[in-house]
């Protein structure tokens, strides 16, 4: 899985809930990124688009998603 597609895919989740996407390190965005693929590993017939809003949601509401 492209992890570049994934990044942009975190960075335009965080714009809709508000956050900067500045504010993330690397490592964060890398850390989303890895739970994302690993999500999607679990549940291949969810939608990407579904798992990256679950996990940024979580991280924004600081309630993971699993």
């Amino acid at each position: 899985m492209n992890k570049l597609l994934l990044q942009k895919m975190i960075q335009k989740a965080l714009k809709q809930y508000q956050v900067e996407s500045n504010i993330l390190t690397a490592k964060d965005i890398e850390e989303l990124a890895t739970k994302i693929i690993e999500l999607k590993k679990l549940h291949p017939s969810q939608e990407l688009y579904d798992l990256v809003q679950d996990v940024v949601y979580g991280y924004v509401t600081d309630s993971p998603y699993f």
